[in-house]
Parts: structure tokens; sequence; C-alpha cells
């Protein structure tokens, strides 16, 4: 299983004093646990920052993932929570090692990503069950990052480089009435479960017209906030009229703070 060169060079620009132990340690890392759990790889998943491996196993298809992050740890937290809230894969295995972080979890099938979805076939309450599921739900460590924090932090660098595609920092105007309403959402947020990254890349197609979050961020926040990255990227994948309306509605949601997330996110360039 080779590590795809595109992912070398991301791991080498955003982590160059640990990248190439992690990229050495790789294959007898995935030789160890793939015996361990009586694995079989199959192929290399994309993946942007990390080593993604699907496999077959005597207990089902499996995804074996090492990363580099040193936030990779916080990342499996919330994983593990929403894999048993049945809103996102099981994970069976969390493990540290001297260079990085694997984990090991089911396999989603079909696993399509929703950014490739049939949108004549897309059932939005099918898609907002997830965000319904996290309502109330606690962090699952206090010990995570506040998602508000991450978000100040992208709002106030005037010299942002992790951009989205075709994306450039936004107006110092833009940023300034996003504080202010990232500061009002702060005030009054209950830190809870949050996935971070709600993207149309990090939700998966499951069985039974199930929908299931991966790659979660890490942090701890409010499902309203996943509410307004869905809501505001699925516009850029999709000609549905009044699309992101219909998520917002079936998710059973604070509306109010979902559009204050909405121009937070969309200033921050997540």
């Amino acid at each position: 299983m080779k590590v795809p060169d595109k992912l070398a060079s991301s791991v080498r620009a955003r982590w160059p004093d640990r990248a190439d132990a992690w990229l050495t340690s790789i294959g007898p890392e995935l030789d160890e646990l793939t015996r361990q759990h009586s694995a079989t790889p199959q192929r290399v998943l994309p993946a942007r920052y990390a080593f993604v491996v699907s496999a077959t196993s005597p207990r089902g298809p499996l995804i074996f993932r090492a990363s580099p992050d040193p936030a990779a740890l916080d990342q499996a937290t919330v994983a593990e929570a929403l894999g048993r809230l049945d809103i996102g894969p099981k994970v069976h295995l969390t493990t540290s090692t001297d260079t990085g972080s694997w984990t090991v979890t089911e396999q989603v099938i079909p696993g399509t990503p929703l950014a490739d979805a049939d949108p004549a076939t897309l059932d939005i309450e099918a898609l907002a069950q997830p965000l319904r599921a996290m309502a109330g739900q606690p962090a699952p460590s206090p010990d995570l990052p506040l998602i508000t924090d991450w978000l100040r932090d992208r709002l106030t660098d005037d010299n942002l480089t992790e951009l989205p595609v075709g994306e450039q920092v936004a107006p110092k105007a833009e940023r300034a009435h996003a504080l202010e309403l990232l500061d009002d959402l702060a005030a009054d947020m209950r830190p809870g479960l949050c996935h971070g990254d709600a993207s149309p890349w990090n939700v998966l197609a499951g069985p039974t017209d199930q929908w299931k979050l991966i790659d979660p961020r890490g942090m701890q926040g409010e499902p309203e906030y996943d509410a307004a990255v869905m809501a505001y990227k699925l516009p850029t994948i999709f000609s549905i009229p009044d699309a992101e309306i219909e998520v917002l509605d079936a998710c059973q949601l604070n509306a109010n703070r979902i559009a204050a997330w909405a121009v937070v996110a969309c200033a921050a360039r997540v």
C-alpha cells in the first residue's frame, strides 16, 4: 500500500518536522495492525492529510486510518462518540505511535460521499438525521478544544493559508462582522457534541438510507454549527431549489443560531 505522492507533499507542507518519520513508519505499522485484525488491505482511499486504507476482515469491511496530526486523538474521541450514536462508523481501535496515531473503524457501505450523491434521490430528512441526533449530547471530553476558538483564530488571521480550493481570505469588514456574531454565539453556547466539519465529503451514504459522519474536527461546539456548514455548502454541490432551507427545517435545531453560524463559517472560509 503506497502512500500517494500528493498526500506525502501535503503532510510535509503542514507538519514538516514530523512528516518523514511518519511516512517511514506507515508500512510496518499497517502490517502489524492488519495482522492483529486478520485483515487484508484492498486499496488506498483519497484523503488530504491522512493515510486511509480499506480492508476485508472476518468482522467485515474495515478502514485503517493513520494520521500525523497532533489533534488526531481528539478527532478519534469525537469519532467514537458519533459511532456510539450510530451516526458515524463504529470505532474498533484507537492507538498512538511515536509518530502519529491510527484508528480502525467499520467501513461505511456503500460509502458514497454526499458530494457525489444523486440529487434526484436525495432524502433531506435522512440527511438531517445525524444533526438531530447530536442535539443535547454532551461533549465526549471536557478537554476538547472549542470550535469558537478555532474559528476566532481563522477570522483574525490576515495570512490564512489553509483555504478551500479557489477561496481567498475574507475581507476585514466581513471578518469583523463575523467576529461580532461569534462573540454573541460563544456567550451562550453550551459546549457539546459537534462534528466540526460537516462538508459534503465527510458525509457518507450508509445502509438503508442512513448517512454517516466521518473525519470530525475533534472539537466541542454545537450541532447548529454543523447544520450551518452543511446548509451553506450544499448549494455549491447541488442545484436543488431551496435544498439548504429544507435541511434547516429538517434538522429541527435553532434556526437563528444556524443563520449566525453560517455567516461565521463563510467568513472563516471553512
